[in-house]
């Protein structure tokens, strides 16, 4: 979906837009909003983030591709848990007007950001991940019922998302509507489930936003381009608890708008900035 120019000249979706989102979310499981944020932008992000990226995958790199770690599986994915700074906590990313009018329709205006980090596919991976959905089962084996929406992801891709640099594979329109007990670790297997169904690749422009429930079932795929491909993730939560893993020094909070205070409030305000970690 593209916006119009006057809905990004506002920073505001329309009602039609926002309705539509919504229901897209509910009934497909995610919405694309195609090129929101400017190059210019990406740009920086995309250095700045590789400038972090690159020394700390020299460090670790075998702790980060061992595939037993749960997230590479093979594929060269990387998860870094970015540090609550410039460019990266720009509140076009935390509290991006298009997400959070979405976020309060879906999960209330009580809800809270709870997931600061990137996923990384780098050149070089030979396998794509299992299928998966980002969540578990609330009530295990227990409840065969349908439960409302509880966490929101959001990805903001750094590059061009193509065929040949490791695109996600989505299963949209009823993976993420199942009873809660299909999320719970004795439930029948979704990669083996997934052979015989539809998916598609989320093929994108950098500075798109990707916003999904987290219940979609998804995977990585290698990526065989020479460039990294990245995308920052976010995770907004409905009201409930919060581990509080995002550490914010208490003069970057005081800065933050009063909407990006209230998505951030159950998180470590007053910290130092956390060093950057998988």
């Amino acid at each position: 979906m593209r916006l119009s120019a006057e809905e990004l000249a506002s920073g505001r979706l329309s009602p039609e837009t926002l309705e539509l989102a919504v229901q897209l979310i509910k009934v497909n499981g995610y919405v694309l909003f195609e090129e929101v944020l400017p190059r210019a932008q990406i740009e920086e992000l995309f250095n700045s983030y590789v400038s972090i990226l690159d020394p700390y995958f020299e460090q670790h790199r075998e702790e980060i591709l061992n595939p037993g770690n749960g997230f590479n599986d093979g594929t060269n994915h990387v998860r870094l848990y970015l540090p609550f700074i410039k460019p990266f906590c720009d509140e076009a990313v935390i509290a991006n007007p298009f997400v959070t009018e979405i976020a309060d329709q879906i999960l209330g205006k009580d809800c809270f950001m709870t997931y600061f980090a990137t996923n990384t596919s780098m050149p070089g991976g030979k396998t794509k991940q299992p299928v998966h959905a980002d969540t578990s089962s609330r009530y295990g084996d227990r409840y065969d019922a349908n439960l409302p929406i509880a966490n929101l992801v959001v990805n903001y891709p750094l590059v061009d998302v193509t065929e040949n640099n490791g695109p996600m594979e989505v299963w949209p329109g009823g993976t993420h509507l199942h009873p809660d007990s299909w999320y719970a670790s004795n439930a029948f297997s979704k990669p083996k489930l997934a052979e015989h169904m539809h998916y598609i690749k989320m093929l994108m422009p950098a500075g798109s936003i990707l916003i999904r429930d987290d219940r979609v079932w998804h995977r990585g795929t290698p990526n065989h381009s020479d460039k990294h491909r990245p995308n920052i993730a976010l995770i907004y939560s409905a009201n409930g608890p919060s581990a509080g893993t995002i550490q914010i020094p208490q003069e970057t909070y005081d800065e933050l708008s009063a909407k990006a205070q209230r998505l951030l409030r159950k998180e470590l305000i007053g910290y130092p900035v956390a060093e950057p970690k998988h």
